[in-house]
């Protein structure tokens, strides 16, 4: 389920991300996750959403590596 719209989606579908040490990361494999589709990325909601979830005041850190983690998802889905 993504944390933007709420709406469920296959997970295969969603970009599954991780916040550790107040830095957003793909997935490890270890620890707490969350999910964001593919129409909620580029909005403003996203990244207010991730910082609302985990606790976070400093949304610039978020926002570039966010940007970043998008760029590879999209190359990565061609």
């Amino acid at each position: 389920m993504c944390i933007v719209c709420r709406y469920r989606f296959n997970q295969k579908s969603l970009l599954r991300l991780q916040i550790k040490n107040e830095k957003l990361l793909n997935f490890t494999n270890q620890g707490r996750s969350f999910y964001l589709c593919k129409c909620c990325i580029s909005t403003k909601d996203c990244i207010k959403a991730i910082c609302k979830i985990n606790k976070i005041k400093n949304k610039d850190n978020i926002n570039s590596s966010l940007k970043e983690i998008i760029q590879k998802w999209e190359k990565n889905k061609k």
